[in-house]
């Protein structure tokens, strides 16, 4: 038979699923966004202000069992990720313009892994706090924050970028 019986295999936990413990998992004082980086390989590129949009979300497949009107099935389908944007202030280097716009006249775009790593001051330096790994990452959006003579503020450049997947990576 096929449909909706081939999803009701028997599923395994996966390994960290058995590892977890409530209460105990977790630092209780929430961990501070103070500085973000990309790192590919060991060589770190750019310090970021803000990364957003870091989301994944699971699909859903609802199923309505003829003649119960009480509730639906909801059954765990595909997960996706956003697109996240990075921001930080505008330097002098062109390593973003250049990865945006490196196989433009081929039309294809160069797909890189790179790590995000968050940090936070501790003394004498900053301490790793977490850090996330993507794969097959390339840029679709390039943006630079409107320039003026009148403004007193940083010039902001910001870069959109998809990819296959992340998972947390170890600190």
């Amino acid at each position: 038979m096929g449909g909706l019986l081939l999803k009701k295999e028997k599923l395994t936990k996966p390994a960290y699923a058995e590892s977890l413990k409530p209460l105990t998992d977790f630092e209780e004082i929430p961990i501070p966004a103070y500085q973000f980086s990309i790192e590919f390989g060991t060589d770190t590129m750019a310090l970021f202000q803000t990364i957003s949009e870091l989301e994944v979300k699971r699909d859903t497949e609802t199923v309505v069992e003829g003649g119960l009107n009480a509730y639906a099935y909801e059954f765990p389908g595909h997960i996706s990720y956003a697109h996240i944007t990075l921001e930080t202030g505008l330097t002098s280097s062109d390593f973003f313009w250049k990865w945006m716009m490196d196989g433009q006249l081929g039309g294809w775009a160069k797909a890189m892994n790179f790590t995000l790593v968050q940090r936070r001051p501790a003394p004498n330096e900053y301490k790793i706090v977490r850090k996330w790994n993507f794969y097959n990452a390339y840029p679709v959006k390039w943006k630079i924050a409107d320039l003026t003579v009148e403004s007193q503020k940083i010039a902001i450049e910001k870069l959109e970028l998809t990819f296959d997947y992340f998972e947390m990576g170890s600190v």
